[in-house]
């Protein structure tokens, strides 16, 4: 049988060797923490012995020694040999030879599943990711959420999780509503166009219209009153200017589909009670405003679909939340809300207060809350009767866990005191222990230098763009380094390149820290990028190609002792636990730091030691087998960050 976890032999191996020891010596530890040393310390797991000498007032170097003395004297098969360091610690030193027999069978037997270390407490998760309002096409900000969803569920399920992706339509408010209603005015139109652009186009004209509308109404009404008013008539004025400045950048994108917008528009009395009213009738479900609302909604959906398909990102379900709204779920939140202490009307708006709730149930610790951080209330229903986002995602928070044990919501963390206050919420009802499974997995916003997005005024790099951009650069550094290929293998090659290198560059710093987009830096093949880590996967490939046959039987690992050789060896064993450790922890850029780490030490490899040539033959052949080792570790780990491994670059 293959093992999953090679390094965990060893690892286990040295907890062994320890309960061993500690028990001649009749000392019992709290418990067995291995820690791994600095890298100027050769060794590859340390045992700390200062808790066990607090514990029996014995110096932790006299401990420490004893127990080095036991392991010493007894033959281990993947502990080489231990030291007493640091006045009380045992490091123990990895049997490479050993450990890289046991790799080489695991990592061919595996192959693809190489790295899955599951879980034995497997549980049903929902990830809902991407949800963006579907009014205009997705902009890099969507693409983050996009790609962390995403790469996230991959994660999750090599972990052994049954995961399940979810996208929540927001088809439910005023965004969604000028969107429709500009629309209904031109859906006739004909236009060369992908049907996201068309309807993110259609929003931000009728936005522009709107606004330059509403301040003329307001001029008017400042002309009616006479003198004064002179600082507000001179703000509206700036506004207005801007307001046509854009209406004529927008007018010039497409001529046809502006004009009649503006017609339409202006011939209506009050355009923007008509989209209060839409809005209500929708939410009421009035057939009319459901038949133009879920027609433009799936449109654009339609859009997303094509787009997240070329990313490799495909959900599950897609969850519309008006279905939510004309359920009775939203009431049935409402209506146990309700029933607890925590509510009150404010001017006709139904409120929650959110901090009463939270210290009254003791949840501000158990949410990871400073207690003396005051929540903000929490506005349900708006006094002419409509209800907030939050307040319907609420409803759909509690059908999700009607289907799943944890529910992750990818959300960006400017959203963090909804996602809050609706964990509050689900506890003030009785449901603590789905608010405690709720994970908010939050992001921060993605920069362009020089480039200010707005998709009210139809301003937005959208993901389309930079994928066709991200293709286009990565065909001339192809065609750079491998002008010998023919045509549909560059395309091929470029588009592999160019998509993984997008994902990648959304991928490789901390959720919690912004992300500034530059193109020499997502192209970079030189370090840290997709491009970079696809190239070395690419070189395995080539050197495997080169021998031609497969792998060879008769190789020798102890003749794999060069430091270079030790480190491959090292990092591709602790795949399965650095997976496991990302799952469990829900930290994605744990994969691309060893992604980038395993590609930089094989390219040092590749670069100082031969393998082709290399002598004796036991050595070579040893050699193929770790670049094969390496080959299906980088593979497989750009998998699950859904980029694919290209053979050739």
């Amino acid at each position: 049988m293959p093992i999953e976890n090679p390094f965990g032999l060893f690892r286990s191996e040295c907890e062994g060797a320890i309960r061993l020891s500690l028990k001649n010596l009749r000392l019992t530890p709290d418990h067995i923490l291995l820690e791994v040393p600095p890298k100027a310390i050769k060794a590859e797991l340390a045992f700390p012995c200062f808790s066990l000498a607090k514990k029996y007032k014995i110096s932790p170097i006299e401990i420490a020694n004893k127990i080095a003395s036991i392991i010493n004297g007894k033959k281990w098969k993947f502990i080489d040999k231990v030291e007493v360091a640091g006045g009380g610690y045992v490091n123990f030193y990895l049997n490479y030879p050993e450990l890289a027999s046991e790799l080489f069978k695991s990592v061919n037997m595996l192959n693809q599943d190489y790295g899955k270390l599951k879980t034995d407490k497997p549980l049903k998760i929902i990830v809902e990711h991407t949800s963006a309002n579907p009014i205009h096409p997705l902009h890099i900000g969507a693409a983050r959420n996009a790609v962390l969803g995403d790469t996230l569920a991959r994660i999750l399920k090599a972990r052994g999780h049954l995961v399940k992706t979810h996208f929540y339509i927001d088809d439910v408010g005023l965004q969604v509503a000028i969107a429709a209603y500009g629309y209904s005015k031109v859906k006739n139109v004909k236009v060369n166009m992908k049907a996201d652009h068309f309807i993110g186009l259609i929003y931000a004209m009728t936005n522009c219209i709107i606004e330059i509308w509403k301040l003329k109404k307001r001029l008017k009404e400042l002309e009616e009153l006479g003198e004064g008013f002179e600082e507000e008539r001179a703000k509206i004025h700036s506004e207005l200017s801007e307001w046509i400045s854009i209406a004529k950048e927008l007018r010039d994108r497409n001529q046809e589909l502006f004009d009649k917008l503006l017609n339409e528009i202006n011939s209506d009395p009050n355009p923007i009670q008509s989209i209060i009213d839409l809005d209500h009738k929708y939410e009421i479900g009035d057939k009319n405003a459901i038949k133009i609302i879920r027609e433009m909604c799936k449109l654009c959906i339609e859009g997303f679909k094509e787009t997240l398909g070329r990313a490799n990102i495909f959900h599950d379900s897609w969850d519309w939340e008006s279905d939510i709204v004309w359920s009775s779920r939203v009431k049935f939140v409402l209506e146990n809300l309700k029933r607890t202490p925590f509510i009150n009307y404010e001017n006709g708006a139904l409120i929650f207060n959110a901090d009463d709730a939270a210290k009254a149930l003791n949840l501000k610790k158990d949410l990871g809350i400073s207690e003396s951080y005051e929540i903000p209330k929490l506005t349900l229903v708006r006094s002419d009767g409509r209800t907030l986002y939050t307040t319907r995602d609420i409803a759909y928070t509690l059908w999700q866990f009607e289907h799943a044990d944890k529910v992750i919501h990818v959300i960006g963390a400017e959203q963090s005191l909804p996602q809050l206050q609706l964990r509050i919420a689900l506890a003030a009802i009785g449901k603590r222990k789905l608010a405690l499974n709720l994970i908010h997995f939050a992001y921060e916003l993605v920069h362009m230098p020089g480039f200010k997005m707005s998709s009210r005024r139809g301003r937005y790099i959208d993901l389309d763009r930079i994928l066709d951009e991200a293709i286009e650069r990565a065909r001339e550094e192809v065609i750079k380094r491998s002008p010998h290929l023919d045509e549909n293998k560059i395309n091929e090659i470029s588009k592999i390149v160019g998509i993984g290198a997008v994902r990648y560059a959304l991928l490789c710093v901390s959720p919690s820290k912004r992300i500034t987009f530059t193109w020499n830096r997502v192209l970079d093949f030189e370090r840290n990028s997709a491009p970079f880590i696809q190239y070395a996967h690419a070189r395995a490939c080539n050197i495997l190609a080169k021998y031609g046959d497969k792998l060879p039987e008769n190789y020798d690992t102890k003749l794999l002792s060069h430091g270079l050789e030790k480190s491959l060896i090292l990092q591709v064993a602790k795949l399965p636990e650095v997976i496991a450790e990302a799952a469990d922890n829900l930290k994605i850029e744990l994969l691309t730091d060893y992604a980038n780490a395993l590609a930089l030490t094989f390219n040092s490899f590749y670069d100082t030691l031969p393998v082709l040539k290399a002598k004796p033959i036991e050595l070579r052949n040893a050699r193929l087998h770790l670049v094969n080792a390496v080959r299906i570790a980088l593979r497989n780990t750009l998998n699950l960050m859904g980029i694919e491994a290209p053979t050739k670059m």
